[in-house]
């Protein structure tokens, strides 16, 4: 429970936006795929929505593959089913036809145009899913930790794939914009390792023992 997440149900209908689960896939294991359709503005490439889950636990996703649908929009969330978490267990439970409440679509990662390096790890995906449909062919991504193939052609993201603080190799030669999101650790690792070169931009998604940072 957080008291992010009280405040949020108090306020019901004045702060939160509802959709409903039209589908639910797994591209690889620990990945859940979670398409939405609802009354919703349509986000900017890396904005966040915040979720309303049970015992008012609140966790933020990226939404990505906007679609018009009528007068509702779909659009999907990426769940990294890590462990026994509030938010893994919600997203287990999921079937077609529930309603998720959320805060959102919110600014969260907004870069420049042109071509774009994102750096990041597990909860980083559907990020860099966002850019990549927004700018074709402009986007390439590093990305630490335990990502499938199999998730990375689902989303139509090009990445080159590491182990965990591996990735400073792979970014420093890179001259233009770059993103960096997931852990702290990972955004420290990174503005070092390009200290000087271009701008960068970023957005912590999780912090070794804590939950909920967003």
């Amino acid at each position: 429970m957080s008291g992010k997440g009280m405040i949020l149900r108090w306020l019901g209908a004045v702060a939160l936006r509802e959709a409903t689960v039209t589908t639910c896939a797994s591209p690889a294991p620990r990945y859940l795929r979670v398409r939405l359709r609802g009354a919703v503005p349509r986000g900017e490439p890396g904005d966040k929505v915040q979720v309303l889950l049970p015992g008012d636990d609140v966790r933020t996703y990226t939404p990505f593959a906007w679609s018009d649908e009528g007068e509702a929009r779909g659009f999907s969330l990426l769940v990294f089913l890590h462990g026994d978490t509030p938010a893994a267990r919600w997203a287990r439970s999921l079937r077609e036809g529930d309603v998720v409440r959320f805060v959102g679509p919110q600014r969260a990662l907004r870069m420049p145009d042109g071509p774009l390096l994102l750096v990041g790890d597990e909860t980083s995906l559907a990020v860099a899913a966002s850019y990549a449909e927004a700018r074709p062919g402009q986007v390439e991504a590093v990305l630490e930790g335990d990502v499938p193939d199999a998730v990375l052609a689902d989303l139509g993201v090009r990445a080159t794939v590491c182990a965990p603080g591996a990735s400073a190799p792979h970014v420093g030669g890179h001259r233009g914009a770059v993103g960096v999101t997931g852990s702290a650790a990972l955004i420290q690792r990174t503005r070092a390792a390009l200290a000087g070169r271009g701008e960068v931009r970023v957005k912590a998604h999780w912090i070794a023992g804590r939950t909920g940072i967003d």
